[in-house]
Order: C-alpha cells, then structure tokens, then sequence
C-alpha cells in the first residue's frame, strides 16, 4: 500500500475553507447581532412553542401544556404573554394588554410597532394555525430577543442559517481543494522543470530563483549552493583524472620504445600487449575526462558520414585481426542534433570491442538507420542478459574479455549527453548487437 505523503497545497486548501467558513460565520453572527430583532423572531418561536403544547379538555376550551420549549421561553422571556383563542373559549397568559384583551389590536388607531425615535418595535404578533380541523388564533407578545440572543438562535435554525453556510462552506472548500493546489503547484513545476536539465555536466546549470515562489527561495539558494559545491569537487577530480592521464602517456611511451631491446620474442609480444592495454586504459579515461570537463558543442551533423568516417579507421585493424567489417546505410544522410566527435569516439569503442571479441571466420556490421539509430553487430561470444546492464559501469568487463573496462560506459556517457540510449541485444545466430539511439529516433 502507498504511503500517503502530506500536501502543502491540500493543508492551504483546507486551511483557506476553514477561514472562509469562520468568516461567513462571524460576519452572519455580526449582521445578526447589529441587525438585533424588534419582536418578530422571538414572538415568533414563542408562537410556535405555544402551538407543540396546545391542546384542548373536555370542554374544548384551549389548554397549553408545560413543554421545554415554552418553559425556555418564559424563561427567556419574563413579561412574555399571550392569548389562544378558539370556538370553544380564550386562554390567556401574562400581562396581557388591554386593547389586546378587549379585542381592539385591529382598530385602524392601534398600530402592532410603536416607535421610539426612528426604532419599529413589533408589540404583538398574531399566528393562526389548525388544531383538530379547527382555525386557532396564537397573540404573543413581551417577547424580543437581545442581540446575542437573535445570533445564537438564528445560528440554531437549520433552514435559516445553518444549511445557507453549509452550502457556501462546501462550495468555498470545492473551489479551493481545485484552485489552490494549482496555484501552489505551478511555480513548483516550473522549478522541477528547471531541476530536470540539471545533467552533472559542467554547464553549471542553477536553480532561477526568480521563478521561485518566495516560501521557496531559500531553499533553492542552499540547492544551488549544494551544486556549486558539487561541481568544484567534481571539476578537481575531472582535472586530476586528466593530467594523472596525461601524465602516464609519456613514460609508457618510453617503456613501449625500451621493450624493442628485450630479446626474448615471447616477453617482448606479451610485454608489449601489457603495455597496449595501459595505453588504451589512459586513452580511455582521457576521452571521459574530456567529456566531463568540456561539454561538446551540438549542432546538426551527418550520422552516416560520421559513423562510415569511423569504421573505415578500424579497417586495418580488422584486417590485422582476420576479420571483415562492413558498412550499411539507410539513405544517403542522417541528420541528428549532437556532437559528431563525440558520437565517432563512441561508434569507435564499439567496433574496437566488437574486433576484441569477434571469431576470426565472421564480419562485423556496422548499420546506420533514419531516423538516428546505429547498430554495430559482432558474432562473438555475447553478454549474458543479466550482465548488460552492469557492462555499462566503468571497469567491468566480461569475463574473458581481457578490455578495459571503460569503453561500453564511454559509450553510455556520450549517449546520456545527446538525451539517447544504449541497449544490448543477442545477435541472431550468437554475439552482441549494441544499439545506440539518439534523441528523436523513438518518435
């Protein structure tokens, strides 16, 4: 199973819900608060606490029962008072008002809000309702509610309050699980995409802090200090492996030139072999330092001319060896982006392992293919399957390959710079097809 990993886009959304539903719900509160109630609401759940509790006796007259409800609201409410008033008599309770009582609160004189300065004051409110099939007549009045006391209880309400703010905070935390990630997300891409082209070269390639959210900066500045870090250190080792390298060249040059007094014909072939195989070692880790050092300059260049300018330097070394070579391509051009030097140098390691390991009486081919593949197939021993990988790491070697064990990463290191790949196929019939594609020839 997965491990879920934390999100600061998925915590900032949920965090930005809860804040917008904090606010819509203080700002609610406060308009209720400031806006206070003149009667209505109040007289209005009082009104309908009276209705759960009203029933009739015997008689039919009019009886209203104890219930939490109503007890909470005379509770509330000291000078609440009301009148029921049915066929079957009139209930009344409190200080009822006079004109109430003597039936005159329709009289066109009497007004239900009087004012006080430019305040409206509802005095009284009437609901008509249905008990047993017969119309019922609620008056209530001394009943308003305090300013925290119209918040609280409109807060309480499901209908008036609390599904409106359900239905925004939903909506609000939607829009903000969307547009929040993707706007926490797309500065962090573009700082990804800045991270990719980061190869280990020696291009010196940063972070750009100025597409770098502000949260980020810092952490991308000690990133990019942590590069520069890295390439010095890389850069001291690439300089000593180039001059140990260089180094070297001349006292075996002077060893090759001693072992021509060595008398003895057997010594004098194995000593020089030694020697060419130190030489080619050197040589090797020259072309590697070169290529880290110094990133080649790509352009546009001829595949087949480059790989046929290639082969054709190896001939007379297949020839030496009693072995054919030969050159095919697909098309008279191949055009791909990169460096045509350091695509030859790796074309070269090739066909200089597949000489080292091709049967006398078999060819090798080196094949050129649109739209930027090459394939140099040999009919020698081969690698087993689960070894390719790992032949492409410096200083592994087959085992009775007797090479240095730098040409097939040579080859890998050019391929990773021109953004292509290496792979090793069984050549039908026995032997090792190494095929290298460049960028673009997937497509």
């Amino acid at each position: 199973m997965p491990r879920w990993q934390p999100s600061i886009a998925r915590l900032a959304a949920v965090l930005l819900s809860l804040v917008v539903a904090v606010t819509i719900l203080c700002t609610w509160t406060l308009v209720i608060a400031l806006q206070g109630d003149d009667g209505l609401l109040a007289q209005y759940d009082a009104a309908r606490a009276i209705k759960g509790a009203l029933s009739r006796d015997g008689d039919g007259a009019p009886v209203v029962s104890s219930t939490g409800d109503l007890d909470g609201i005379k509770r509330s409410f000291p000078d609440l008072w009301y009148v029921v008033t049915t066929k079957g008599g009139t209930l009344h309770y409190g200080a009822v008002p006079v004109s109430v009582r003597d039936g005159d609160v329709a009289a066109p004189d009497a007004s239900d809000f009087p004012e006080s300065g430019d305040a409206l004051r509802l005095t009284n409110a009437t609901v008509v309702t249905r008990l047993g099939g017969e119309f019922v007549r609620i008056q209530v009045g001394g009943a308003a509610y305090t300013p925290t006391q119209a918040a609280l209880t409109s807060l309480r309400d499901v209908n008036y309050t609390a599904i409106p703010i359900l239905a925004v905070v939903v909506a609000t935390i939607l829009v903000a699980l969307v547009t929040v990630p993707a706007l926490i997300a797309r500065p962090v891409r573009r700082v990804s995409r800045s991270a990719e082209r980061i190869d280990g070269g020696s291009d010196g390639i940063r972070l750009p802090l100025g597409e770098a959210p502000r949260e980020l900066v810092p952490m991308v500045a000690a990133f990019n200090r942590a590069l520069e870090r890295i390439d010095v250190a890389s850069a001291t080792q690439r300089r000593f492996l180039s001059n140990a390298a260089h180094e070297l060249r001349t006292p075996l040059t002077r060893v090759r030139t001693g072992l021509e007094r060595v008398d003895d014909p057997h010594l004098r072939r194995a000593l020089v072999a030694d020697i060419q195989s130190l030489s080619s070692t050197v040589t090797m880790l020259l072309q590697i330092a070169r290529l880290s050092s110094n990133s080649p300059e790509m352009r546009r260049f001829d595949l087949v001319a480059t790989v046929r300018a290639t082969t054709a330097e190896h001939v007379p070394a297949a020839l030496a060896a009693g072995v054919d070579i030969a050159f095919s391509s697909q098309g008279e051009a191949v055009l791909v982006t990169g460096s045509d030097t350091a695509a030859g140098m790796a074309v070269g390691n090739l066909v200089r392992n597949a000489l080292q390991h091709a049967h006398a009486d078999r060819s090798i081919l080196v094949d050129v293919r649109a739209p930027g593949t090459v394939r140099v197939i040999d009919h020698g021993g081969g690698v087993e399957a689960r070894d390719r990988a790992e032949m492409l790491r410096p200083f592994v070697r087959g085992e009775a390959s007797g090479g240095t064990g730098l040409g097939l990463a040579l080859v890998a290191q050019v391929m990773a710079l021109h953004g292509g790949r290496v792979a090793m196929e069984e050549t039908p019939g026995g032997g090792l097809t190494v095929v290298l594609t460049f960028r673009g020839a997937d497509a």
